[in-house]
């Protein structure tokens, strides 16, 4: 016999277990419904555009399928469908504010999609391959400035998970930013202030996961409630590029790459095209001139790499260099890859015979061609152009070239004087044999019996 054990849940459990239950329905029923948010899935995509760095307050749900954020005071999640995105609110949050408040920050009625660059014949072809793999990867205005600033200088020699944990380890250690609970119960903080700032020490910065980076914010926040806080940080929408970057430079924590984080993601400089790691190894692979691959990062370069994006894709470039960057992620490296064989198997940069961003030539220059075999199509082996039959006739084999001498000096030639000599002690022995030999035969010749003679007796 087999004895079963069936499980009794104690009734301290059955308190816990429906204490949790409850919670997460009345999560649940403190969103709004789902609302559509009439975009096509060519101009917006959830995962690359909300988990490639722009904006740090989005995760995915334990399922996937929904990603949860925080915008200004308001909790919001979006569902990706087939072909629009879905999106709903928490709490009793005006529906037209909190519909213009995410417009604005996806940014729909602002920017490009990829299909903008379609035709560019002198793009590089991985920007193809990525557009084709990633469509719908928008540049994100992270609406307050100085959560954009302070989750930049985090970044710095960072990645984008661990980034996005000490951003909201931060928002939670003040329990009066609290917003509410998403669908799965999980808590929702709103950035802090620059006054809350202020009033962490190194030490509590040190304890919330900021590492290193606990002084210079330390620093940066009394140096922000100095200038004026968030107002200040909004004045210098005003000001044009350089100036900008100038004021953000000066900031402790704060280099040319955060800058140019903050300008395109906050300030709406499109054109700006912050050069990172990837991006430097991007240009490295396919931007730059061979001359300048192997310089060492610096100013200059920075400025050429920035050059080099601006010069491809005009004043959007920010936008394209973010389709390119979400193609460099592990989370999406693989599409990219996938995308590129697909199109080395379909003749074109994006596949499927061609892609739909650049035409495919090759099938127009089989359309001008005439239908007659080459005759100097290759032995055994398909024209790329004409249907004609393999041939069957050999073509003689070339012989294979004569190396090239060793330089004089070198151990080549060192090697070649030691295989002369050694050859030289070799013909010199033959020699000195066959002279021997023919002493032994005038020997024998002269010898009265016939017989061979000793030479020595």
């Amino acid at each position: 016999f087999v004895i079963r054990h069936v499980y009794t849940p104690s009734p301290a459990h059955r308190t816990r277990t429906s204490r949790s239950l409850g919670s997460l329905m009345a999560a649940a029923d403190a969103f709004s419904p789902w609302s559509d948010l009439c975009v096509p899935p060519d101009a917006l995509r959830l995962a690359p555009t909300l988990l490639s760095g722009m904006s740090f307050r989005w995760h995915p749900s334990a399922a996937g399928n929904i990603y949860v954020g925080v915008l200004s005071d308001c909790i919001y999640e979006l569902r990706e469908a087939d072909a629009t995105v879905h999106w709903r609110v928490c709490g009793p949050a005006d529906s037209d504010r909190a519909r213009a408040q995410l417009r604005e920050h996806l940014s729909l009625d602002r920017g490009v999609t990829a299909s903008a660059w379609a035709g560019g014949g002198q793009l590089p072809v991985q920007f193809f391959h990525a557009a084709a793999a990633l469509p719908g990867v928008r540049v994100v205005s992270v609406l307050s400035r100085l959560e954009s600033l302070v989750s930049f200088m985090g970044s710095a020699n960072n990645n984008i998970k661990r980034n996005m944990q000490m951003v909201a380890s931060l928002c939670a250690n003040f329990e009066e930013n609290r917003l509410g609970c998403d669908s799965e119960g999980a808590a929702l903080f709103s950035f802090p202030s620059v006054a809350q700032l202020c009033s962490l020490s190194e030490e509590r910065l040190w304890e919330l996961g900021w590492g290193y980076r606990a002084p210079r914010l330390h620093k940066l926040s009394r140096q922000l409630e100095e200038r004026g806080g968030e107002a200040w940080l909004d004045s210098l929408a005003r000001l044009c590029d350089e100036e900008l970057r100038a004021e953000l430079v000066a900031l402790c924590g704060v280099g040319r790459k955060v800058a140019d984080c903050v300008l395109l993601f906050s300030y709406g400089r499109d054109s700006v095209v912050p050069v990172d790691t990837h991006c430097l190894q991007m240009a490295r692979r396919f931007l730059l001139p061979p001359a300048a691959r192997d310089k060492s990062f610096g100013p200059a370069l920075y400025e050429q790499i920035s050059a080099c994006f601006v010069d491809l894709f005009g004043p959007l470039a920010g936008w394209a260099f973010m389709t390119l960057f979400a193609g460099e992620l592990a989370d999406f490296r693989r599409r990219v890859a996938a995308a590129a064989a697909a199109a080395e198997e379909g003749g074109g940069p994006g596949g499927g015979g061609g892609s739909p961003l650049r035409p495919d030539k090759r099938q127009a220059r089989r359309a001008r061609l005439p239908t007659q075999p080459a005759p100097s199509s290759p032995p055994g082996k398909r024209s790329r152009y004409f249907a004609s039959p393999p041939r069957t006739y050999a073509v003689p084999r070339r012989p294979p070239p004569a190396p090239a001498p060793a330089p004089r000096g070198s151990a080549g030639a060192a090697a070649c004087r030691v295989e002369t000599r050694a050859a030289r002690r070799r013909r010199s022995g033959c020699e000195a044999e066959a002279q021997s030999a023919e002493a032994d035969r005038a020997v024998e010749a002269s010898s009265p019996s016939g017989k061979r003679a000793s030479r020595y007796f």
